[in-house]
């Protein structure tokens, strides 16, 4: 099959790189996502700001 890795051939940590990088990547848009939301609210008080962090984890 053409366009296919064998994820068990090679160096593991070049491997463990291809993997990993989508999953910081996502994790630092995330993050940066939920602080731009609490700066943003942040202006509006702190029930606002309270209400927001609570909803986010549900």
């Amino acid at each position: 099959m053409q366009g296919t890795n064998d994820l068990t051939l090679g160096p593991i940590m070049s491997i463990l790189m291809k993997l990993m990088m989508p999953i910081i990547a996502t994790n630092f848009i995330s993050t940066t996502y939920g602080l731009v939301d609490m700066i943003w609210v942040g202006g509006l008080g702190s029930g606002p700001v309270a209400a927001i962090g609570t909803a986010r984890w549900v």
